[in-house]
């Protein structure tokens, strides 16, 4: 029904009017809150993750060209009638905000408020929902046609079919998208994968328990996404867990007991490996009983460059830090807390690994992907406690706990040996050495001595000097900064051994009040510190290659907020922050340089707030885009900034901090070089952005504003984004 602007009479009015919604208001809402396809559709898994589902299966089929078609099937908690209507087909439904966790696992709401019905809008002009929830004995199926939604046709006027049908699922949801806006190619399909690859909860269960016929209990909440293509009658894997991230392990490991003996079997592409290891050992518990896998990565770039992008590998590396470890199944069930974060039951965490080289070898929970199974099908071998809570510590749990830490161990030491050996052969084709200090101090006195003939060449020459001597501080920061990172790397090592001293003592029951407030320090004090230990290294190991990369100031912001979580508790400053916008990439960059950014503002902000002795500091960040940058803006309510110093805030060496008295305490101390607003000014300069004071919210005294140029599209897709 179009609207008709002369049909309104004000005698019909008498009570008033109310808004009436335009149907196009839908298309632009589409095109405006979901820019790319590839959000558009995270979007939707993300919804399958707020809905509990366990798996999403992708399929695009027949992609390659436009008028495809996507179907995305999950096994989520579906809706029924009531919450289709008063869900999906109604605009802004209030369901996330009354209820920010999902119903069963508890997951905080992924998902963006209201985006869902845009997002499919965003990808294909036809809409087909099938959904049913587990109290239903029918399933819902509702057809959308977007194109109805036209400019001049009011909203309300336009229906959509629905109807019940029967299904062969118990509860989900499955959106047909037809007639698909655009193609899809496999970059795409794989970067749709890394946009939701932070929510992957993995499920290591193997064949093994689906031959059995064992049921699977999903009492861990995992949460699997698996992308197909589908030409003709072909359908092709693109992406999924085991494609994305367990083939790109540099080892796999196998093992089980047969005979009382034990074995394990070790299979590396990378560094040409498939050796089978008899492990010594009293096994005789296990026999037939324990099956297990793991996936061995070393979180080094170095191993994996030229096998697989950079960004691939620093998912994957996210993603141990949640999901790293050995997951215990006890017929088809998951046994908790065995692998989850910080539970170290195969005392991985307690080795010290060398080779026989005396070489270091990377060994914790982190460095595995695995899962454990056991059958037995009785209960005569390993029984659960009475709080079912993990398993009775027998003879056979003894046994199990040897034998896996045996496997790994062996199978880590013959993966590292490999490494090393191919180490040393790279390094005894690098033979050159420059003394490059040498030869620019000899530079400069040659330069010397050339010095008085005339004031110009005085002046060219002076000129020069000073390039070289800028040159000679770079090199040495340089070397300061190897150092750090050789430092940090070393100190990495001590970790897993000060976690377990700090879980024994943890699990002592006779400590008195003292001891377990000394305790509760140690461990926040420690956690601070692996947090800081972790940022510098992973700052540094990304650098290390001097390639640079398109960067999510919003990922980047977000880790600097939870590094300095820990000091903002200790220093009465709160820290807020505000996004608007997804994928706020800047062009490619060197992931320390925001690091340095970020740092020297926050240092600058807080040193602001404490000259000014406020009782509560406060922080704030806001990230959006705008007119082809990201922008970032950076407030405190400190001491603030005179007009006549905003601009000679970013001279070099001009600082508004006193130094102090000798004796002052460092942590009070508040203290500046001048130094740290140069280096930001000129990292931003150099990629033709800006930075400038402005004025900043309510509350606040201060506030920078940072632009960047925005990455292309073609940039994102040249990086693998």
């Amino acid at each position: 029904m179009s609207i008709n602007q002369d049909e309104f009479d004000i005698e019909d009015f008498d009570t008033g009017v109310n808004f009436s919604v335009d149907a196009g208001l839908i298309n632009r809402l589409g095109d405006e809150l979901v820019g790319r396809s590839e959000t558009a559709v995270s979007e939707l898994i993300k919804n399958a993750y707020d809905a509990d589902a366990n798996n999403v299966v992708l399929n695009f089929i027949d992609s390659d060209s436009l008028s495809g078609s996507l179907v995305i099937k999950d096994d989520g908690i579906g809706m029924n009638l009531s919450q289709l209507i008063n869900g999906f087909m109604r605009l802004s439904s209030s369901d996330k905000l009354h209820n920010p966790v999902s119903p069963i696992f508890e997951r905080q709401r992924a998902g963006r408020k209201g985006i869902g019905r845009f997002a499919t809008q965003r990808l294909g002009n036809k809409l087909t929902i099938i959904t049913k929830d587990k109290n239903s004995k029918k399933g819902l199926k509702l057809e959308v046609d977007w194109t109805q939604y036209k400019i001049d046709t009011d909203l309300t006027s336009i229906y959509n079919p629905i109807s019940e049908i029967d299904v062969d699922f118990v509860s989900g949801t499955i959106l047909t998208i037809n007639d698909l806006k655009d193609t899809w190619t496999e970059s795409q399909i794989k970067r749709v994968f890394r946009y939701v690859s932070d929510l992957l909860q993995p499920d290591y269960l193997s064949t093994l328990g689906s031959n059995l016929n064992i049921a699977l209990e999903n009492s861990d909440g995992y949460f699997n996404v698996s992308c197909f293509k589908t030409n003709g009658f072909e359908s092709v894997e693109i992406a999924s867990v085991e494609t994305m991230v367990f083939d790109n392990a540099l080892g796999v490991i196998e093992g089980s007991v047969s005979n009382n003996v034990g074995v394990c079997r070790v299979v590396s592409r990378r560094f040409d490996i498939d050796d089978e290891i008899i492990l010594e050992g009293q096994y005789n518990k296990l026999e037939n009983t324990v099956h297990f896998k793991a996936y061995y990565f070393i979180y080094n770039y170095e191993w994996y460059d030229g096998y697989i992008p950079k960004m691939e590998f620093q998912r994957i590396k996210d993603l141990s830090e949640e999901n790293g470890g050995i997951k215990l199944y006890r017929n088809g069930f998951r046994v908790l807390p065995y692998g989850e974060k910080g539970n170290d039951w195969a005392n991985i965490e307690k080795a010290n690994l060398r080779t026989q080289d005396n070489a270091y070898v990377p060994f914790n929970n982190n460095s595995f992907f695995g899962f454990v199974e056991i059958v037995d099908r009785d209960g005569n071998v390993f029984e659960e406690t009475s709080s079912r809570e993990g398993l009775i510590e027998n003879e056979a749990f003894t046994q199990l706990t040897n034998f896996i830490n045996n496997a790994l161990r062996q199978a880590a030491l013959r993966i590292n040996s490999a490494r090393y050996r191919e180490k040393k052969t790279r390094n005894s084709t690098d033979s050159e050495s420059i003394n490059y200090n040498s030869d620019t101090r000899n530079s400069q006195q040659r330069l010397l001595g050339l010095k008085g003939k005339s004031p110009e060449d005085d002046k060219l020459i002076d000129d020069v000097i000073h390039q070289l001597e800028e040159r000679e501080m770079l090199r040495v920061l340089a070397g300061i900064g190897l150092n750090i990172a050789e430092f940090t790397h070393e100190i990495r090592q001590f970790i897993p051994s000060f976690n377990g001293s700090i879980n024994f003592l943890s699990s002592q029951e006779n400590l008195n009040e003292q001891a377990k407030e000394s305790l509760l320090n140690l461990k926040d004090n420690f956690n601070r510190f692996k947090t800081y230990t972790s940022y510098i290294d992973n700052t540094i190991t990304r650098n290390v290659n001097r390639e640079k990369q398109p960067l999510d100031i919003r990922k980047l912001v977000t880790e600097f907020k939870n590094i300095i979580s820990f000091e903002l508790k200790n220093i009465s400053i709160k820290f807020f922050d505000e996004f608007y916008g997804y994928d706020l990439y800047t062009e490619p960059m060197h992931p320390s340089e925001w690091s340095s950014i970020l740092y020297n503002l926050y240092t600058n902000s807080k040193k602001a707030i404490k000259r000014a002795n406020r009782a509560q500091g406060m922080i704030k960040v806001i990230c959006g885009r705008e007119d082809g940058k990201v922008y970032l803006e950076f407030m405190d309510n400190g001491d603030g900034i005179p007009q006549k110093n905003q601009d000679r805030i970013f001279d070099a060496f001009f600082t508004t901090s006193s130094s102090g008295p000798m004796n002052v305490n460092r942590n009070d101390a508040v203290t500046g070089t001048g130094l740290g607003l140069k280096i930001v000014k000129d990292i931003i300069l150099s990629y033709r952005g800006s930075i400038k004071v402005i004025d900043p919210e309510e509350e606040f005294i201060t506030c920078l504003r940072i632009e960047i140029p925005e990455a292309s599209l073609d940039t994102l897709e040249k990086y693998g984004y």
